[in-house]
């Protein structure tokens, strides 16, 4: 059996026990059974809040996690990496196969995820920097891609770097957490097995996402060498050095493996959860059609977040957005009733969904987006997206223009 002390950091950088995980060992068919109870004292402090709203309510009582592959609750699944730093784990850890499940995972992760939770055998933990310092990004770089290309080719001492800059949410692309005397920031890196210029495809889609009016993570895209970096900047550490507590939208809908949600049901659970829904949903829904437009057809549960401050939970802004590099055409998500590109009909007969009730107004959501994905051109040009890449990916942007043009 593995026994964790589970801690928050707060906003103000100071850290307090929330409860304790507990999952037992494997059992004949390997399946996992663990649960959670909150620390006495936590319950008690005037400002304890649910590390999830919906399946962890404050309450002393033990809550069954239910969730036989993983052993723990989805909110604590949240701080392990995504595939890429999966494998950094287990390659640093020699782990085999049945050593990378989540309870030891969580148990090696420590203090190195994302988002304000740490986990401990026992003893108060240290807060340490999120990350490693900047100054290492292009080694960094040049880390990431000798280990995609050969994880064996990498020493245990190039590893101890490549896992303290740790990972995130997301996939399996080569990313890296990093930190200078600003804040801290998700440090994107092209992949050896790129055939166009991703970095500068989303450095460019974000930067049309912000002038769409979308609420995003600040970025600033970086040379290092011949090759580019996206920084993204860390919404769940603030100022104060202390951290913002995340849930994913797959951990509130309590999805696992393949799923099949729309942007209605996050709507839903914005309406149940956010301290601001109806401003909330005006953002998703303008993220929604963004997406559409700019063919971020990677818009998965993972990819959206919950974000807890002092007001309350909040939608986290816009941290991944880029345009279709492969050949799907559906989205990860339904819209209205259907995964495939929606019509201006359909963007539209959404609205209502998300609070906005003149048809009016979403026309007029759609319109302003819809100019400003316009000039995806211009946007590529200042990222320092290749010509080719361009062509390849703007014929499919005016295709989707073309479909939600509100001036048709």
């Amino acid at each position: 059996m593995i026994k964790l002390d589970v801690w928050l950091t707060l906003p103000a950088g100071v850290v307090v026990k929330a409860g304790m995980l507990a999952v037992s060992d494997p059992d004949f068919r390997g399946a996992l059974q663990g649960q959670f109870r909150y620390d006495p004292e936590y319950l008690a402090a005037p400002d304890a809040f649910p590390l999830d709203p919906l399946h962890l309510p404050l309450a002393a009582k033990i809550f069954d996690a239910d969730r036989p592959h993983s052993g723990v609750h989805g909110v604590f699944e949240d701080s392990l990496p995504d595939d890429w730093g999966r494998r950094i784990m287990a390659r640093r850890f020699h782990l085999g196969r049945t050593e990378q499940r989540v309870p030891y995972l969580l148990q090696l992760l420590g203090d190195q995820g994302l988002g304000a939770l740490i986990y401990v055998d026992q003893g108060k933990p240290m807060l340490m920097a999120p990350g490693v310092s900047c100054r290492h990004l292009e080694e960094l770089a040049i880390l990431a891609g000798k280990f995609e290309a050969d994880p064996m080719s990498v020493a245990d001492d190039e590893l101890s770097i490549l896992f303290q800059a740790g990972s995130s949410p997301g996939g399996a692309r080569p990313k890296a957490l990093v930190y200078d005397e600003n804040g801290a920031y998700l440090a994107k890196f092209a992949s050896t097995r790129d055939h166009l210029d991703v970095v500068g495809l989303e450095a460019a889609a974000m930067d049309l996402a912000r002038q769409a009016g979308i609420k995003t993570a600040e970025t600033s895209l970086l040379m290092l060498g011949s090759r580019k970096c996206l920084l993204v900047k860390r919404f769940d550490v603030n100022p104060a050095g202390g951290r913002n507590h995340l849930i994913s939208m797959q951990t509130l809908l309590a999805t696992d493996g393949y799923y099949n949600a729309g942007y209605r049901e996050l709507a839903e659970k914005l309406r149940h959860i956010s301290a601001a829904p109806q401003a909330d949903l005006g953002m998703l829904y303008r993220q929604m059609v963004f997406n559409v437009m700019v063919g971020n057809t990677d818009d998965h549960l993972k990819n959206f977040f919950m974000l807890h401050d002092e007001r309350g939970w909040a939608l986290s802004p816009a941290f991944d957005l880029t345009p279709n590099i492969g050949s799907n055409q559906e989205h990860v998500l339904r819209i209205g009733l259907d995964f495939r590109v929606p019509d201006l009909k359909t963007i539209l007969a959404e609205a209502p969904y998300f609070g906005i009730k003149r048809q009016q107004q979403a026309m007029d959501v759609v319109a302003e987006i819809h100019e400003v994905v316009s000039q995806w051109k211009s946007a590529f040009n200042r990222t320092g997206v290749p010509e080719k890449d361009a062509r390849a990916i703007g014929a499919d942007i005016v295709q989707r223009l073309k479909k939600s043009d509100p001036g048709v």
